[in-house]
């Protein structure tokens, strides 16, 4: 037997690290991580992903996961905390740079900002080098380019281990994202997936959560 937990939807808008935490603290057994995701808020997704370790590294237990449609941006992060990862053999996988949906400010600012990211896509490099194995250099070049795998190219790069039965959900909208190199069908598809919980509100905006990392990462404190 094992726990399901289903991450379908956008991170940190419709399911959040917040639910991953409680539904972790209410597992006695090995975890099902079902994901179908266009990606989201790299912040949440980092938590969520934290959690996950966390939750296996204290009680020994197995989190496999599902990649049922889509494990797009942070997603694809949060699916490499799982012991096992097995991808539907119609699913894709995508990795990419973190980036923000806008930004404002003087052009120290900005610097400052550009500096938080950069720290971010080094922890995500980690994370990708620690699962597939492969040299930092050329998953970073697979981020730059914006790459989508079919679930055979993401287990022959080692971001997957087990291709599995053709699912019957509809892949997440990545609509909302304007990604540069998503395959046509997934652009032109009119699905949304919804939640299979109540969505829960979001705790503080991207801008609000990029600016904190930036003062804690890049100011100093003024006697």
């Amino acid at each position: 037997m094992s726990h399901k937990i289903y991450l379908y939807g956008t991170i940190g808008y419709e399911i959040d690290a917040e639910f991953i935490r409680l539904a972790l603290d209410s597992a006695e057994e090995d975890i099902e991580l079902r994901i179908n995701s266009g990606g989201g808020d790299v912040f949440e997704g980092q938590a969520i992903y934290s959690l996950l370790e966390s939750w296996k590294s204290t009680t020994g237990g197995n989190v496999i996961v599902y990649i049922d449609g889509l494990a797009a941006s942070v997603a694809s992060v949060i699916a490499m905390a799982g012991s096992e990862i097995r991808m539907s053999s119609n699913a894709l996988m995508m990795i990419h740079n973190p980036w923000t949906p806008s930004a404002t400010g003087g052009s120290n600012d900005l610097r400052d900002l550009a500096n938080v990211l950069d720290k971010i896509r080094d922890t995500i490099v980690t994370v990708y080098e620690t699962k597939s194995g492969m040299d930092r250099d050329t998953i970073s070049l697979m981020m730059d380019e914006e790459t989508w795998f079919s679930a055979e190219e993401a287990v022959n790069f080692g971001f997957a281990d087990q291709i599995v039965n053709a699912s019957e959900e509809p892949v997440a909208s990545v609509k909302a994202f304007n990604y540069i190199n998503a395959p046509d069908w997934v652009c032109q598809s009119a699905s949304v997936v919804q939640s299979t919980i109540e969505p829960p509100a979001i705790k503080r905006s991207i801008a609000k959560a990029r600016l904190a990392a930036n003062r804690c990462c890049n100011k100093t404190t003024k006697n």
